[in-house]
């Protein structure tokens, strides 16, 4: 300090007095703008007016006009733009934050460019397929772009056919990601618009892809073995899991006035003699079976036929490959589920049951167009 203070010693006194004055007036005048910034910094603004949009609110995406349930069947026809591949596939590209898939196969080229789009979007994409499909070109392109995929342990197949999208919607049926089952086969795809369903396909899809569980042995609960997609009461199963033979049987012991089915592989005994019950209760029978399968000794389509059913088979010259059944018109079973023991015991499956004749009745439909067929096919 003594060596700093000695050149203010040589300064005369009188010089020392003018600068301590004015150092002091600087000062005050230093405080005083501080001051002032401060109230400025500090001081709340008035609320700005609030003020209409300059362009009205966007309007919401198509899929949000359509219905809480949509079916939609195959064979497509590709060049249409309309058809329901691109509906099915256009639903999987619109996902904003997940796209979760179970394929038993994948040899479509249009969706493994969607998965590979999502994947490098940021959307978390991620699917379990069969082992038996590792070879396909669109499966490798899939896992050559980086799309984390699973396969299954070889126990049974992993059979089944879903997508959950953004946790909300999930896209079921029996028609498998392949262009025999888009363009050729006969087929049907489901979308629901269920949060209470997603949670559920959602938690089957990580028992498989997180925790390597497939078919037979321990398993986790079905979150909601109900739920519920704009007003439509829905029944959820898993195989080999959740019993489905048996909700299948109380199912149609349910019927009241008639049955009809689509099966491209029906050897169940036990769901056989349930309908058997119903054709000696009176109650109208038809099914149609894929040609390929019927006939040998364990198919029951004779068996049923000598019972007093409407038995068909198929004039498709792919394939019948729909495993559905109508209960008097008024709620449907539908789903990967063939009507066999290795869907009931050792494959991975899954099935809905949706409780509502709108639906029914396109599958009605449906069955009309596939049984017209079969008939033409046999003149």
């Amino acid at each position: 300090m003594g060596r700093m203070g000695a050149p203010f010693s040589t300064v005369p006194r009188r010089r020392r007095r003018a600068w301590l004055f004015s150092g002091l007036a600087a000062a005050g005048a230093l405080i005083f703008v501080m001051a002032y910034v401060a109230g400025r910094l500090t001081a709340v603004p008035a609320p700005a007016p609030v003020r209409a949009p300059a362009t009205p609110t966007a309007a919401a995406p198509p899929e949000a006009s359509a219905p809480a349930v949509e079916a939609l069947f195959f064979p497509a026809d590709r060049a249409d733009a309309a058809g329901p591949h691109t509906r099915l596939l256009g639903a999987l590209a619109g996902a904003r934050e997940s796209a979760l898939c179970a394929w038993y196969d994948l040899d479509l080229p249009e969706a493994a460019d969607v998965l590979v789009d999502l994947h490098r979007r940021g959307v978390r994409t991620a699917l379990v397929t069969e082992y038996d499909h590792r070879d396909r070109a669109a499966l490798r392109r899939v896992r050559e772009a980086g799309v984390p995929v699973v396969f299954d342990n070889g126990s049974g197949l992993m059979h089944d056919k879903f997508c959950v999208i953004d946790g909300r919607t999930v896209w079921t049926g029996s028609v498998n990601v392949t262009a025999n089952c888009f363009f050729r086969n006969d087929n049907h795809a489901l979308l629901v618009v269920s949060p209470e369903l997603a949670e559920s396909y959602t938690a089957e899809f990580d028992e498989m892809f997180t925790r390597r569980m497939f078919g037979a042995g321990p398993c986790l609960p079905t979150p909601h073995r109900a739920a519920v997609a704009g007003g439509v009461r829905i029944e959820c199963l898993f195989s080999p899991d959740d019993g489905v033979e048996e909700a299948l049987r109380a199912f149609v012991r349910g019927a009241r006035a008639r049955v009809d089915f689509m099966a491209f592989s029906f050897t169940s005994e036990g769901l056989a003699e349930e309908l058997a019950g119903r054709l000696a209760a009176g109650v109208a029978v038809r099914g149609v079976f894929e040609r390929r399968g019927a006939g040998s000794p364990s198919s029951r389509d004779e068996w049923l036929a000598v019972r007093g059913a409407e038995i068909l088979l198929d004039g498709n010259p792919g394939a019948m490959h729909h495993k559905v059944i109508v209960v008097d018109g008024a709620a449907v079973a539908a789903g990967s589920y063939n009507f066999s023991e290795s869907a009931e015991k050792r494959n991975d499956e899954n099935m809905l049951i949706v409780h509502d004749p709108g639906v029914a009745g396109q599958f009605l439909r449906e069955m009309d167009r596939v049984a017209a067929a079969a008939k033409a096919a046999e003149k």
